[in-house]
């Protein structure tokens, strides 16, 4: 960075740091500015008589910018993983349309710069799980309410309170993995709904947004926190949310195996759970990609070669190694639709 007078300043230059007004003090240009013949006029004109440039091949950029990228990336490859854009990667032919349309409201969620600074401040206090848990509850969340047949506005507004459902942890860092909670902790851990309502609503966020953030720990019989609200009013948005979170801490958080956390939210359905997200969920996201490798509960390993076939994640596996990892000679296909005591233990 370097400070020169505004009579020397060049089109093209890049201000590096906000310019304010001598008489009224107010912000005439902001950081990262590319000037223009115009602009310069108009420092000139108010006074000003000295800016700070960029110096030559100096990047000006900062968090959230690069947040921006890497989430957007980060939303439309997950999106396409678990989506794909061709109709035999996928439980049916409209979450083809459902994926299309994820893709270009992800990229609308993260122009939202206020969006998108919470997820900054997430990823700085955990660099691992809370960062990624919020963008695979969003990828999921858009998916679900796309195959419940929500409008685009609507799966914005859900994505949106998926990519920011635990934003009240970040003024708990110590509790994010804490997986044994005190009686303190617990009742801490209770308010980050809370905490995330209002940090949501400082930032000009509507209400149905910040409501989904509040009641996603909210349960289908009333146990849930923090208002022990039940059924139908709960918000539409919170119930595909807490699904959708649910199974991702699950499987990120605590370990489970997939076939483990999909009977958790089987087992949840109109107790936890609104046995209609469930139903979704299960019936519309393929949990176990086509392609994946995986190792199966008689310990023999293939690849997941036909996820239409079957309701619920119970794809065709198509074996190619023995439960000693010996290769087969011919490969067997199994049907996890009809062999119902075999389960995919392990995605590798």
């Amino acid at each position: 960075m370097i400070r020169i007078n505004v009579n020397g300043l060049l089109e093209g230059m890049v201000i590096a740091e906000q310019i304010l007004c001598p008489k009224t003090e107010q912000v005439l240009l902001k950081h990262g500015t590319k000037l223009t013949d115009s602009l310069i006029e108009t420092l000139l004109v108010r006074g000003v008589k000295s800016v700070a440039v960029a110096e030559q091949y100096t990047l000006l950029i900062d968090p959230v910018d690069t947040t921006t990228r890497e989430l957007k990336r980060c939303l439309e490859d997950y999106i396409t993983k678990y989506a794909p854009s061709v109709p035999e990667a996928n439980k049916s032919d409209n979450m083809v349309n459902v994926s299309g349309m994820a893709r270009k409201i992800a990229s609308k969620i993260v122009e939202n710069p206020d969006v998108v600074q919470f997820c900054v401040i997430a990823k700085i206090l955990d660099d691992g799980f809370l960062y990624e848990h919020l963008i695979n509850t969003c990828v999921y969340s858009l998916l679900v309410a796309g195959a419940m047949g929500f409008d685009a506005y609507n799966m914005q507004c859900i994505g949106t309170g998926a990519l920011l459902h635990d934003i009240g942890l970040c003024e708990m860092p110590s509790i994010i993995r804490t997986h044994k909670q005190n009686l303190q902790q617990e009742s801490l851990w209770k308010e980050h709904p809370r905490y995330g309502y209002y940090f949501a609503k400082e930032a000009g966020l509507p209400e149905s947004i910040t409501n989904m953030i509040l009641n996603h720990h909210e349960c289908w019989n009333g146990s849930g926190y923090p208002r022990g609200i039940s059924g139908e009013d709960i918000p539409i948005g919170a119930r595909i949310i807490a699904v959708c979170e649910t199974y991702d801490r699950l499987l990120h958080g605590e370990g489970y195996p997939h076939y483990q956390a999909i009977e958790y939210l089987y087992g949840g359905g109109n107790f936890y759970f609104d046995s209609q997200v469930v139903q979704n969920f299960t019936n519309n996201i393929a949990v176990y990609p086509l392609g994946s490798m995986v190792r199966l509960s008689t310990g023999e390993v293939g690849i997941v070669v036909n996820v239409r076939k079957n309701l619920g994640p119970r794809p065709m596996v198509r074996v190619y190694y023995n439960r000693v990892n010996r290769p087969l000679t011919c490969p067997k296909d199994v049907d996890l639709g009809k062999e119902r005591t075999v389960f995919i233990e392990k995605v590798l």
